[in-house]
């Protein structure tokens, strides 16, 4: 895919996540949405219970349900699926009342390559590469079970700059079962994306989907409107019926989603997804400034003043998860929170271990080496800046905790100019406290000497007022409760001792 290619591919991917294919439906903000409580349209990636999306729980009782277009109960909504919600939510802001939800799928077909030597692992269906990864959620496969030409598989998930799919659910059940597990429509293939390549005005006759070329069979159904490039449309195809003809998908069906289900002016809106196009990007140590970028093709604008939660700033970069709250103005999100899905780790300390020049993982040194505070830091191919060697006094590592708890980031960026000073620093949400130590990365540091600051960098002179500033995870509630970010630095005459302890926001 040339760049421009891509360029025009992250403006368009995906974009008006929740919309059903072919439009239609009422828009938020005109009378449609029903329930109690602000109106609100929030897109992502779902956990049930009974539907968690962006940190809301909704009520999903009276809502009308569908898994790509088709009508299905609440028992079909399943861990990672990425959903579109439109209902209200309470003044809590934890909870809400879903009128409608609908589910979205990339791709669903045979797997015709797989490649687990790559980190991440990934494998192609109908051009589509499909990356994987620790929050990918399984059913009824695994990675490892997955068969060339024989496995067929359903996948939710995320685009990325490159037009990959980053796997939020991979489904191989092809029968549907009183858990809800199963295929939408296990009889027909299907691919989702932008149109590229297409001639002869609109409703071109061949196009691609990425990497897969199409053709509209005779008699062709098109739902929704005329197509074209740059069009995000839904390719279907009787699977019975010999979906491939010379590497051709052979496309019965074409759904085109015109926006028409984007919310109304003035309607909360919370989209979650991958940051693309962003400008500027942001150098580490930059102050806020107005940031333009998409997440998961929905446009967003944020300002000096829009919060950022989970992480900072300066973190902001390409294909990085993230939700953006706010309100849609017509044209674009207006965001007043940003919230890094999986919260921002940095660390700097000294490189302990390195297996080999060419590795993709290595161990950082965080603290007193007498102590076992070694985090092991992996690469995959979206890193910036390459595996340091060992005896390093000073890295600096930007990344996010990998799902599963225990020692290791997955970096995002390696610094090897430690450009604030050596001091060995750990930055992580709270897993718990317990005056006078808390839990960070599965690390328990007692902070008994530290100074404290608050978000305002003001120093807060009392322990037991700074301990009731912060709060631990809770991954049991519903939603699930995040801890408190902060930074701790350790002494760099005594790497023992703990100097400095700062909320983060």
């Amino acid at each position: 895919m040339s760049k421009h290619a891509k360029v025009v591919f992250l403006a368009a991917a995906l974009l008006f996540l929740g919309a059903c294919g072919g439009g239609g439906g009422q828009v938020a903000g005109t009378g449609g949405m029903g329930g109690t409580g602000v109106q609100v349209v929030s897109n992502g990636v779902m956990t049930r219970g009974s539907v968690i999306v962006n940190g809301v729980r909704y009520e999903d009782t009276t809502a009308s349900i569908s898994i790509d277009d088709t009508p299905k109960i609440a028992a079909n909504l399943q861990d990672g699926m990425v959903v579109s919600v439109r209902g209200s939510i309470d003044d809590s802001g934890r909870n809400g009342t879903a009128q409608q939800v609908n589910a979205i799928i990339e791709v669903r077909g045979l797997v015709t390559s797989k490649d687990a030597v790559t980190i991440p692992q990934r494998f192609v269906v109908f051009g589509q590469t499909v990356i994987v990864d620790d929050l990918t959620v399984y059913s009824d496969i695994t990675f490892a079970s997955i068969v060339e030409n024989t496995t067929i598989v359903e996948v939710h998930g995320l685009r990325d700059a490159e037009g990959n799919i980053r796997a939020t659910r991979v489904e191989a059940r092809q029968i549907s079962l009183p858990d809800g597990t199963g295929m939408a429509n296990p009889l027909v293939d299907e691919i989702r994306g932008v149109v590229s390549g297409g001639a002869g005005g609109p409703n071109p006759a061949t196009f691609n989907l990425g990497g897969q070329p199409v053709i509209a069979v005779a008699g062709v159904e098109i739902v929704g409107g005329p197509y074209q490039d740059g069009s995000v449309v839904e390719v279907h195809c009787v699977r019975i019926s010999g979906c491939i003809v010379n590497g051709v998908f052979q496309a019965s069906r074409i759904e085109v989603e015109d926006g028409s289900n984007l919310p109304g002016n003035g309607v909360r809106f919370e989209a979650e997804g991958l940051v693309s196009i962003l400008t500027p990007v942001p150098l580490p140590g930059d102050p806020p400034s107005a940031l333009t970028f998409n997440v998961a093709g929905v446009p967003v604008s944020a300002s000096t003043s829009t919060r950022y939660e989970g992480g900072i700033y300066s973190d902001m970069r390409n294909d990085i998860r993230v939700e953006a709250e706010g309100t849609w103005n017509g044209n674009v999100l207006v965001a007043n929170k940003i919230e890094f899905k999986r919260s921002v780790i940095r660390l700097q300390g000294a490189v302990l271990a390195n297996p080999a020049p060419t590795a993709s993982t290595f161990t950082l040194q965080i603290g007193d080496p007498a102590v076992a505070r070694n985090v092991l830091i992996e690469r995959d191919v979206f890193t910036q800046g390459g595996v340091p060697a060992v005896g390093l006094s000073c890295v600096q590592v930007r990344g996010q905790r990998k799902a599963g708890g225990g020692f290791v980031v997955t970096a995002g960026e390696i610094n090897t100019n430690c450009s604030n000073g050596g001091d060995h620093a750990l930055q992580a949400p709270i897993d718990a406290k317990a005056d006078p130590e808390l839990t960070l990365l599965d690390f328990t540091v007692n902070v008994s000497g530290a100074e404290f600051h608050d978000l305002n960098d003001n120093v807060v002179t009392d322990r037991a007022v700074f301990f009731g500033l912060i709060s631990a995870a809770d991954p049991t509630a519903l939603p699930p409760i995040a801890g408190t970010l902060v930074r701790v630095r350790f002494d760099s005459n005594n790497l023992s001792v703990v100097s400095e302890v700062e909320l983060e926001d």
